[in-house]
């Protein structure tokens, strides 16, 4: 008995050890096979029936796709149906009150006459330097020659900044005009020469400067006119040239454009001895 159930139990171990084996050996094959295409089926072709009168009727292929006719539509639309409307818009205007804040009667605004610039009647035209100075035909007449454009000198005497009094320096003439804090001017011939005393006097204590004392032509006629140098005063610049230069006679006067920086000076320097200035 014990032989027997040994030979058993052997038996048993060689069994698993073959199906172990067995089992390996189809794992290894199946992952050697796995990179390799499987080979295509194909279905055996389907032999042609025989239809009643005889033809042969041909039976598509197991795996082939018949081909599908295009679908059409069924509804068709005119092209009167298929246009898209186009809408025009109308633009509305819109209506804007031009009534000036505060003014409540309209009727006076609709009433006032246009008021049309006229064309000049001189027959010399006003410089265009002078463009700026608003109504200078009005106020001086037409002019009377063209204009010049030599070095003017100036200097403001007094307090400022709204200076009442200066002395003008004509160069091509060699005049100074002096105009008064009254409104009055008057002429004086320039006497100062080069190699003249900078400062023809000095009523102040210590060395001479300018401001406050004025030099040159203007100084000498300030020390040598008592009147002069009382209404004139002390000067708070020095006496420079403007950077640019307009001077043009008209029927009442000459009119002087001194432009300085920002600044533009426009004297009138009239024929009855008055003088009146504008600054912009």
């Amino acid at each position: 008995m014990n032989a027997l159930k040994v030979k058993r139990d052997n038996h048993g171990r060689w069994a698993v050890w073959v199906a172990v084996s067995v089992l390996l050996l189809a794992l290894l094959l199946a992952a050697c096979g796995r990179d390799e295409p499987s080979p295509a089926m194909t279905a055996p072709p389907t032999p042609a029936s025989e239809g009643e009168d005889g033809d042969s009727e041909s039976t598509p292929a197991v795996g082939t796709v018949p081909e599908i006719a295009a679908i059409q539509p069924t509804v068709a639309l005119t092209s009167a149906e298929m246009q898209i409307p186009v809408v025009t818009l109308e633009p509305t205007p819109a209506t804007v009150d031009v009534t000036p804040v505060g003014v409540t009667d309209t009727t006076a605004i609709a009433a006032a006459p246009l008021v049309v610039a006229k064309e000049s009647d001189c027959s010399i035209e006003s410089d265009l330097d002078l463009a700026g100075y608003a109504g200078v035909e009005e106020m001086m007449g037409c002019p009377q020659e063209a204009a010049r454009f030599d070095p003017v000198g100036i200097e403001e005497f007094g307090d400022g900044p709204d200076f009442d009094r200066f002395m003008l320096w004509f160069s091509w003439e060699e005049q100074i005009y002096v105009l008064f804090p009254d409104g009055s001017w008057r002429q004086y011939p320039d006497t100062w020469e080069e190699g003249d005393p900078t400062f023809t006097c000095n009523p102040l204590e210590g060395k001479a400067t300018s401001p406050p004392l004025p030099r040159r032509g203007f100084g000498k006629l300030w020390c040598e006119d008592a009147k002069v140098q009382s209404v004139m005063g002390f000067t708070p610049r020095e006496e420079r040239l403007c950077q640019h230069t307009v001077l043009q006679r008209f029927e009442e006067g000459r009119v002087l454009a001194c432009f300085e920086d920002a600044t533009v000076r426009y004297f009138r320097i009239m024929d009855d001895q008055t003088w009146r200035l504008d600054v912009q």
